[in-house]
């Protein structure tokens, strides 16, 4: 699904959006061989990239797309703005088109403990808004140098759910 509908109108999360004064500016990566053994698979290798998300620069937005089984596509980096949303939503439209599944890194401090409230209603949003682009957000890893968080398995209303699901109903 296209991030415009068929009339042509962006999805009204994208035009609140818009109201933002901020540019944001997104680099990317696009897969130009998808038939090479070197691409990876995000529903694979999602937790190695936790780890190597540093290497992008500190206070940085990592944004992998992928196919619905998990193929790796593009990579859109940006830097973190607070709050986050114009800056994934910028991911979203610079290199989310196509894309039906979606994993974000945020280089951010992450404390001890059970998730906070703000940090499960960002992630609720936020799928909500890849949602609206068509895109699964599967799952948001908050990072810093000694700690990860993944917003999916720490999601309180949902234990022991499937990892990786892509789809409609999936918000």
């Amino acid at each position: 699904m296209d991030i415009f509908s068929a009339s042509g109108e962006l999805p009204s999360t994208v035009l609140a959006m818009q109201q933002t004064e901020r540019e944001i500016v997104v680099d990317g990566y696009t897969v130009t061989d998808p038939e090479s053994s070197e691409v990876g698979n995000l529903r694979d290798d999602a937790w190695s990239l936790v780890l190597d998300q540093r290497a992008f620069g500190p206070r940085k937005l990592l944004v992998f797309f992928a196919d619905a089984d998990g193929t790796m596509r593009r990579m859109a980096i940006t830097d973190r703005v607070e709050p986050i949303d114009p800056a994934f939503l910028a991911c979203l439209i610079h290199l989310g088109h196509g894309a039906e599944a979606a994993v974000a890194y945020l280089d951010e401090p992450v404390q001890l403990g059970a998730p906070s409230k703000e940090s499960t209603e960002r992630f609720a949003r936020l799928r909500q808004m890849a949602a609206s682009c068509g895109i699964t957000l599967v799952d948001w890893f908050s990072c810093d140098d000694d700690q990860f968080r993944s917003a999916r398995l720490s999601h309180p209303l949902r234990p022991g759910e499937d990892w990786w699901t892509v789809g409609a109903g999936d918000s």
